[in-house]
């Protein structure tokens, strides 16, 4: 060898023999994947329940600063606080205390609100969405050449892309 250099060929899988140990090999590595993975698992989830205390703390101090603040806002005198139609504001040197007053909530029955706006003839309230049945319309169609054809005409189907895919090989323990 002139230039001491090793050349070694690339390992690979010859026999059954070969598989078998390849298999054997990488499930041991597996196993101690899977135990550190389930470590961390663990880790986290005791992380998250630490987080979930402090969350519930942090929203228990706010509800009850908040029930202070709401109680003397209530014994304010009216000219000192600025109204809107939806909130009364009053201004402290440390921030705002704001009551809100929410516009309602609307809880539709599309079936019958749809039924009143039609008897009412109140058509520009109604939407129509059109979709094409992809489902339906792939059963009557074949790919040449990597275009979508429309088997009844031959017709290329437009705003149809073809995008291969790779074969996957699965290995599955028995």
């Amino acid at each position: 060898m002139e230039n001491n250099l090793l050349i070694e060929e690339a390992w690979k899988i010859k026999n059954d023999d070969d598989a078998e140990w390849l298999i054997e090999e990488v499930n041991k590595d597996l196993v101690e994947k899977a135990r550190y993975k389930l470590a961390l698992e663990n880790k986290i989830k005791n992380l998250q329940d630490k987080l979930r205390k402090v969350e519930d703390e942090e929203r228990t101090a706010i509800e009850k600063r908040n029930s202070y603040l709401i109680e003397y806002f209530e014994t304010i005198d009216e000219k000192f606080k600025k109204k809107t139609k939806t909130q009364e504001k009053y201004r402290l040197p440390s921030g705002e205390i704001v009551k809100k007053y929410p516009g309602p909530e609307f809880k539709r029955d599309i079936d019958k609100l749809l039924g009143w706006i039609e008897n009412n003839k109140l058509n520009d309230y109604v939407e129509v969405k059109k979709s094409p049945k992809w489902s339906e319309l792939k059963k009557q169609t074949k790919v040449v050449n990597g275009q979508v054809i429309f088997s009844d005409t031959g017709e290329i189907v437009e705003g149809v892309e073809v995008i291969e895919r790779s074969p996957v090989l699965e290995f599955k323990e028995v």
